[in-house]
């Protein structure tokens, strides 16, 4: 175990201490942005490595917990690092441009300040945003500022990733698997785009009340799969069509009701066209080949809302001079950890830590 690493593992375990935290603000495409600005214990005279974090599709956005936990203790390993705010995403829309353009500004930021080491920074994206750091480091802009890509939980074919948030169904090089799906990311996804195809443009309050279960399941920070939202689910559809009903036991039925997985899977698919013509940028592959930093991959193997084959995926179309085997861990779930048999824990923490090695030492 590295050093770096054995200091980001005892911030982890035993808490930060000794970082400082600076509210700042980033430009970004000709707007000033908040941003958090976290600073290594004991810094003065030594420029740091730096990192930008993008963070994810959340209300709390970089204030979310295991955001916070996470940055601090990137800061404690001895990092500079810097957390932009994405206001779209706070508000769970999909704006992969200012995704994009937030991870450049940052990237830029950070790499002309005195603190941090010259020779480029890192950028560090979790679950959508994994993809959006990918994206930025094909960016011709960005060659010589931005070394190092670091992604947890993204996603490679748009279609896979939603007919498996829509059906639980997703499969890698032959081999088929099921989980029992997040409806978190589903509802994210009917609220930006299901006013988007033909037979469902005049069912806007339908897209909004899948919004708002996914802004409530932010706000609570509680699990969206639980039965605690089924009284929402009652309240945000009174007063629905028998069609609008229909969607909406399709991708929000309450927890005593199995969803209707054909059903879901054509549904999926009218989504994955409609989300692409609208917005093409959500398609990563086209990047994947111009990609010039380091690239630095994980997923978390019990994870309901992107599956790990996402990453596997990922990594088989990556060029072959950025990139470095994925490590799928059972340690995590999305964003949590996950329950493992002792006999397992030790082995997956030993790949994990290799994993830390690998990413904090990329920049």
């Amino acid at each position: 175990m590295k050093a770096r690493t054995a200091k980001f593992l005892r911030a982890w375990v035993a808490g930060a201490r000794g970082v400082r935290e600076v509210e700042t603000t980033v430009r970004v495409a000709g707007e000033e942005r908040e941003a958090t600005l976290y600073l290594p214990p004991g810094q003065r005279d030594h420029p740091a490595p730096g990192w930008v974090v993008l963070h994810g599709l959340t209300v709390p956005g970089r204030r979310h917990v295991s955001m916070l936990r996470f940055v601090r203790s990137l800061a404690a390993s001895g990092a500079v690092v810097l957390v932009p705010d994405v206001p779209a995403w706070r508000e769970l829309r999909l704006d992969v441009e200012a995704a994009r353009a937030t991870v450049e500004a940052g990237v830029l930021h950070l790499d002309g300040m005195r603190e941090v080491r010259p020779g480029g920074v890192g950028a560090i994206g979790f679950s959508f945003g994994a993809t959006q750091v990918l994206m930025a480091s094909a960016d011709e802009a960005m060659r010589g500022h931005l070394k190092a890509v670091v992604g947890f939980g993204g996603y490679c074919d748009l279609g896979r990733m939603l007919r498996c948030l829509f059906t639980g169904r997703h499969e890698w090089r032959g081999d088929e698997y099921t989980l029992d799906p997040d409806p978190y990311g589903r509802w994210i996804v009917v609220g930006n785009y299901l006013t988007l195809l033909d037979e469902y443009r005049e069912m806007g309050r339908l897209a909004d009340a899948a919004l708002a279960l996914a802004v409530e399941c932010g706000r609570r920070g509680e699990w969206a799969w639980g039965p605690h939202y089924d009284a929402m689910k009652d309240e945000l559809s009174r007063g629905f069509t028998p069609e609008e009903r229909r969607v909406w036991r399709t991708i929000a039925p309450k927890t005593d009701v199995a969803v209707d997985v054909e059903a879901a899977g054509e549904l999926a698919a009218r989504f994955t066209a409609a989300a692409l013509e609208h917005d093409p940028g959500l398609d990563p592959r086209p990047h994947l080949p111009n990609l010039h930093a380091k690239v630095v991959l994980s997923h978390g193997r019990q994870d309901r809302l992107i599956p790990f084959t996402e990453t596997l995926r990922l990594v088989s179309m990556l060029p072959p001079h950025v990139a470095a085997p994925a490590t799928i861990t059972g340690l995590f779930a999305h964003s949590t950890g996950a329950w493992l048999h002792p006999i397992h824990w030790f082995r997956e923490t030993a790949t994990f830590v290799r994993l830390l090695d690998r990413a904090l030492y990329a920049v």
